[in-house]
């Protein structure tokens, strides 16, 4: 029980008026337009679920931004809700993106738990090695060539070469993500675009503005890792 309540205080300390104000508002925000915007109520009874989707979502990555533990709880229930909307949507190669996303919850949340500051009680923010940044770059060219291709000829898939490349960049994003690697803000950025258009498509409003929020709330992470990894690469040197 002690341990539970340090956990929830660490997890609690640390907060700015903006990071507060801002998780908040989008939240708000996002669950209003959802509920608002009656995506496929006639046909889906299961509506519900896009707003809980979206709003675990943005908690989820707003958290992570933060460097918080708490991250990967509502990450485990984000990836839960997801499988059922890419399966709904024909988005295939994002729902298996999203089974690996859900299995990765563990490993992230046992690798981040073992490297909390605790000064700051978040995790420490890295840089990735130029290899392993090369190594990337061609694994998602190549990744989305040839995923593509399969969704093209064997699926249905409504978008078959962006749903590639957003999974393969998810893949790969999530791996310098448990790394706790700063790089994964740009993949996340380009992400978060290919996802606006897929759910455009798709015609799937309440996940298009969670991924509209997602887009904004990482590039802001993005400048945020940066200045801190910049700071830890110092302090290595």
């Amino acid at each position: 029980m002690q341990k539970f309540k340090t956990l929830i205080k660490e997890e609690f300390s640390g907060w700015k008026p903006f990071d507060i104000i801002w998780l908040v508002t989008v939240c708000v925000v996002v669950t209003t337009i959802s509920i608002l915007f009656k995506y496929d109520k006639n046909t889906d009874r299961f509506y519900w679920i896009h707003i809980v989707a979206s709003a675990c979502g943005i908690i989820n990555v707003v958290l992570g931004g933060k460097g918080k533990l708490s991250n990967y709880l509502f990450g485990f229930i984000h990836c839960c809700l997801m499988i059922y909307i890419t399966l709904i949507s024909k988005l295939y190669a994002d729902m298996g993106v999203t089974v690996y996303n859900f299995i990765m919850q563990f490993v992230g949340f046992f690798t981040w738990s073992k490297n909390m500051s605790k000064e700051t009680h978040e995790v420490k923010k890295n840089h990735a090695s130029n290899k392993t940044r090369i190594l990337s770059l061609v694994v998602i060219v190549v990744g989305t060539i040839a995923v593509g291709f399969i969704m093209k000829r064997f699926t249905n898939d409504l978008a078959p070469f962006a749903d590639a490349a957003k999974a393969v960049m998810q893949v790969i994003a999530m791996i310098l993500m448990v790394r706790m690697f700063s790089e994964q803000w740009w993949l996340w950025i380009a992400i978060n675009c290919v996802s606006i258009f897929m759910y455009i498509k798709a015609g799937n409003f309440p996940i298009t503005i969670m991924y509209v929020v997602y887009l904004v709330n990482s590039i802001i992470m993005c400048v945020r890792w940066e200045k801190e990894a910049i700071a830890n690469d110092k302090l290595l040197k």
